[in-house]
């Protein structure tokens, strides 16, 4: 079994503290575990192509010093579509 990354890791935990019932929906266990195994592999390379495309729009020049800082900003804006999805009524309160 392929361990999750820390991105499969907190989308697991988004959905256990604000997607319980989309969680339960996925159905047994395995099935969610494949879920969040193909989730993580897909924010994975969704960052470093997004990474790789944030980096070309800058000059040669800056593109080293850039590096962690776009990653960081391609990271923000794959969660945003694929891990922070909408919170479940009755769970806005939680924290995780």
């Amino acid at each position: 079994m392929t361990q999750l990354s820390r991105h499969g890791q907190t989308a697991r935990e988004y959905w256990e503290t604000y997607r319980p019932q989309a969680l339960e929906a996925l159905g047994s266990p395995e099935r969610q575990e494949d879920h969040f195994r193909a989730l993580d592999l897909r924010v994975t390379e969704r960052i470093g192509e997004l990474t790789t495309e944030l980096l070309q729009q800058l000059p040669m020049s800056q593109r080293a010093a850039a590096r962690r800082a776009t990653r960081s900003q391609a990271q923000e804006l794959v969660y945003a579509e694929e891990i922070w999805l909408e919170k479940e009524p009755g769970t806005e309160h939680r924290e995780m």
